[in-house]
């Protein structure tokens, strides 16, 4: 189910976390229509609106390959976080900044099959009401019939842990509507 969230929201502290947004993440050309876009926008709302904002960095990439992709570079007061493994809860700082449900998370970013479903996995055993952007998730591969499989297996797998929403309805943006 896809919710409009305007900016309702559960009563808790939002923390926006950019997941693998670096570099390393895309491939030579590839960077997929709407998604890093949608990341810009929702990155600026959450600065906007007084949100928390965590960057969540794979250890993975070669250092020229680490730095955040252009627009989403993390602020001096928003913490840079490094994940050695599968999900965000692999940083003891990331367990001890959501330590006590008292925030919701909000997660965008790349490897939809790895740290994003990882994320949200932990986070629901650990109690967290969690939201995953849909159109802000970048699941870079070859060809566009592979990355919709993987993307639509990765939502299906992560539907029972989450609470689905689009750009738009986070920011509270007007949909155009088509009148027939």
């Amino acid at each position: 189910m896809l919710v409009d969230w305007g900016n309702a929201g559960s009563g808790k502290e939002r923390l926006l976390v950019c997941l693998d947004l670096q570099r390393g993440s895309l491939g030579q050309g590839q960077a997929p229509d709407g998604c890093l876009v949608n990341c810009r926008r929702l990155l600026a709302h959450a600065r906007h609106e007084g949100w928390s904002v965590a960057h969540i960095h794979s250890r993975k990439p070669h250092p020229r390959d680490a730095a955040p992709l252009d627009g989403l570079q993390p602020l001096l007061s928003e913490p840079v976080l490094y994940r050695s493994g599968p999900s965000a809860f692999s940083n003891r700082a990331f367990c001890e900044l959501v330590e006590g449900g008292k925030v919701e998370l909000v997660l965008i970013g790349y490897s939809m099959t790895s740290a994003l479903i990882g994320t949200a996995m932990i986070a629901f055993e650990e109690g967290l009401s969690v939201i995953l952007v849909e159109d802000a998730i970048c699941s870079v591969v070859l060809d566009e019939e592979t990355r919709g499989a993987i993307e639509y297996l990765g939502l299906k797998a992560a539907r029972p842990f989450v609470s689905l929403a689009c750009a738009d309805g986070l920011i509270g943006a007007p949909r155009l509507r088509r009148v027939v």
